[in-house]
């Protein structure tokens, strides 16, 4: 007597679904480098919430302090970093990789390739910019007549605002804002007429404090500006520094950029929303001026200036030996 076969049950279509579903699962969850998941970190105001968020799978987001930045090694794994152009001079390039994204650093516009062929060489292809804000001086209005944009940085020496300034932490910054003003000791003067230097948390100090002024980051104060018709910003005709923020990969990881994520931003919708917080990217401005509309009239001239602004404006990139010992001796010397 022949044994009865009775056959395996065929998979149906749901089935099969579920199967193929839970496999690719597995399958990402066992990439990069043994299972590990391929993590952006950067401090959390660093990139705009509405674009971090939209990190695409498997990435995924991971803060880190400035405390752990200055660490080595990062926390593992850390496959992408974002930085502002400060933290430039105290990591160093060895710790990073080429960031081989032609294809976004094509999409660059002028003041994006200024800012690359600017720095130093052993920089330029570690480094790719992916937004700026100009520093602005936000003014809390009380009844008095606030400075014209003419005025230029000359305007934060005005007797009205000594003891009522809020200043960057950076003497670099500081330094660059006073070697643009008139006279052989304007940053004595400014020091002098600061009553903190806090810009992390100086649309606090301006709301609620006694100060009148504040030199912010356009991104740290656009939604203020928004909200409080109290404030005001100014963007100078003869130029602002640029604070950029920037994408790097470190050393140790194999994972690309996701440059469809980075694409992403630079085009609309996201590139509207990005825009009205102050976050610009570097792109030619032919392919900003149709993304203004969500920004209010009076606001636009501080995201899309005059190209003569931008022209004029400046870059803080790490010195060499010789312009670091001259910014000692002047900060050092200007002690009000």
């Amino acid at each position: 007597m022949k044994p009865v076969v009775v056959p395996a049950p065929l998979l149906n279509r749901r089935r099969f679904l579920q199967f193929a579903a839970v496999s690719a699962a597995a399958g990402l969850s066992g990439c990069s480098r043994g299972g590990s998941v391929p993590t952006l970190r950067a401090a959390p105001e660093s990139l705009p919430s509405i674009w971090r968020r939209d990190l695409p799978a498997p990435w995924r987001f991971g803060a880190l302090s400035k405390e752990t930045l200055l660490e080595s090694p990062w926390p593992l794994p850390t496959d992408m970093l974002a930085l502002t152009d400060g933290w430039l001079s105290v990591i160093s390039p060895e710790r990073l990789q080429a960031v081989a994204a032609d294809a976004l650093q094509s999409k660059i516009g002028p003041l994006g390739q200024r800012f690359l062929n600017e720095a130093s060489t052993v920089w330029r292809s570690l480094l790719l910019p992916v937004a700026f804000s100009p520093w602005v001086m936000v003014i809390r209005r009380d009844g008095t007549n606030a400075p014209a944009p003419d005025a230029g940085w000359d305007a934060l020496l005005d007797s009205a605002l000594q003891g009522k300034l809020l200043l960057p932490s950076s003497p670099r910054l500081l330094i660059s804002l006073a070697e643009r003003m008139g006279g052989g000791d304007a940053l004595r003067r400014l020091r002098a007429a600061a009553l903190s230097f806090d810009d992390r948390f100086g649309m606090n100090w301006l709301l609620q404090g006694d100060a009148r002024c504040a030199v912010l980051p356009l991104q740290r104060c656009m939604a203020a500006l928004q909200r409080d018709p109290r404030l005001i910003a100014l963007l100078p005709e003869q130029g602002a520094p640029l604070h950029w923020t920037l994408l790097v990969r470190p050393s140790q990881t194999a994972e690309p950029i996701p440059q469809d994520w980075v694409l992403k931003a630079w085009k609309q919708p996201l590139l509207s929303r990005l825009l009205a917080q102050g976050w610009i990217p570097p792109l030619p401005r032919d392919e900003l001026v149709g993304a203004v509309g969500r920004i209010p009239l009076r606001l636009r001239p501080l995201v899309l200036p005059q190209e003569s602004v931008w022209a004029q404006s400046w870059m803080l990139l790490p010195p060499d030996a010789a312009e670091q010992q001259r910014l000692q001796q002047l900060w050092k010397a200007s002690a009000p």
